[in-house]
C-alpha cells in the first residue's frame, strides 16, 4: 500500500466513525465545496489514495469531520499525511512527542473503549438542512427532543400534555420535522427516525457553529424551567495539557448516559433528562468573571 492510500484509508475510517457511511453522505452533509473548498471529486481522490491535500485544507477536513485538533484521532491523520509527504517515518519521528506522566488508567481507557466500540455503531450525522430544521424555535426543538428520546408513536395529546405546547403549533413543528426526514407524522401522531440512533454534535464549519449557537440558546430557554438533579464540583488546578485529557474522560463519561437509556421505558415511571458536564476557569481571575 502506497503512503497515500494509507492516507486515504485513515480519512475513511475517520468519516465512517464520525457516522458518515459514505463519502458523498458527508461532503454533502457538511455543505460540500462551500465547506471543504473542494469538488466532491476531489474528496473522493483523497479517501481513495488517489492524491493529497494541500496542508491548510487538513484543519477544515478535521472540523468538518468533527474531529479536535488535540485529539488522538486528528495525530494520527497528521502523521499519515506527512508520512505519505516524505515517503518514510523520518519526518513523522520528529513529531512525536512523549506522552506527558499521568496515572495508569488501563482498565478505565478499556471501559471507554468499549463504551465508544458500542455507541459507535449507533452514530449518525444530520445535514445541515435538517440541523436548521432542528432549531428553527423552540417548539420545534422541544418536539424533537421528547420524541427522540421515546420509542414509538407518540400522540399529539402526549406531547401537549408533557411539553404544554398547543396542540396547533405542536404540528406546525410536526410537519417541518417530518418534511426534513428526521420523524414520521400521520394524523394526529408521530414517531422519531432517530430513537435507537445517537446524534453527532452538527459539523465544525461556519454554518455548523451557527446551528450550535442556536441549539444552546434552545437549550438555556429549556433548562430555565428545568429541575436540578444532580451535581457535583471540585475546584483544582491543573496544567493545560492535564485538562486536555481530563476532558476526553469527561466526554465519555457523558456519552456513557447512552448505554442506559430507555426510551422504550413506562412514560410514568421515566423522564427525559438533560445531561452536561461544565467547565470553568475560576483562578487567577480576569476582567470577564469579576463582573
Amino acid at each position: 500500500m502506497t503512503t497515500a492510500k494509507t492516507f486515504g484509508g485513515v480519512l475513511a475510517r475517520l468519516r465512517l466513525e464520525q457516522g458518515y457511511p459514505s463519502a458523498h453522505r458527508f461532503f454533502k452533509s457538511v455543505g460540500g465545496s462551500k465547506t471543504l473548498g473542494l469538488a466532491f471529486m476531489s474528496y473522493w481522490d483523497m479517501e481513495r489514495g488517489k492524491k493529497l491535500p494541500k496542508s491548510w485544507r487538513l484543519k477544515a477536513i478535521l472540523a468538518a469531520l468533527g474531529v479536535k485538533p488535540d485529539s488522538p484521532e486528528a495525530r494520527e491523520l497528521v502523521k499519515a499525511y506527512f508520512r505519505a509527504l516524505s515517503g518514510s517515518d523520518e519526518l513523522v519521528s520528529l513529531l512525536a512527542a512523549p506522552d506527558p506522566v499521568r496515572a495508569d488508567l488501563t482498565s478505565r481507557e478499556l471501559a471507554e473503549a468499549a463504551t465508544q466500540q458500542a455507541l459507535s455503531r449507533r452514530t449518525v450525522n444530520l445535514t445541515l438542512a435538517q440541523w436548521k430544521t432542528r432549531v428553527r424555535d423552540a417548539a420545534t426543538h422541544i418536539c424533537q427532543v421528547y420524541l427522540t428520546n421515546t420509542e414509538g408513536w407518540v400522540p399529539v395529546r402526549e406531547l401537549a400534555q408533557a411539553t404544554r405546547l398547543k396542540p396547533g403549533e405542536i404540528k406546525k413543528s410536526l410537519a417541518a420535522l417530518a418534511s426534513a426526514g428526521l420523524i414520521e407524522f400521520s394524523g394526529d401522531k408521530a414517531r422519531s427516525l432517530f430513537t435507537d440512533k445517537v446524534i453527532k454534535v452538527a459539523p465544525g464549519t461556519p454554518e455548523g457553529a451557527q446551528v450550535a449557537g442556536k441549539l444552546r440558546q434552545l437549550w438555556d430557554a429549556l433548562l430555565a424551567g428545568a429541575r436540578p438533579i444532580e451535581t457535583k464540583a471540585l475546584p483544582i488546578r491543573l496544567t493545560k495539557s492535564g485538562l486536555k485529557l481530563y476532558v476526553q474522560h469527561l466526554e465519555k463519561a457523558v456519552e456513557l448516559a447512552c448505554v442506559y437509556e430507555e426510551p422504550g421505558a413506562d412514560r410514568q415511571g421515566s423522564e427525559i433528562y438533560y445531561v452536561r458536564a461544565d467547565i470553568f476557569g475560576v483562578l487567577p481571575r480576569t476582567v470577564a468573571n469579576r463582573k
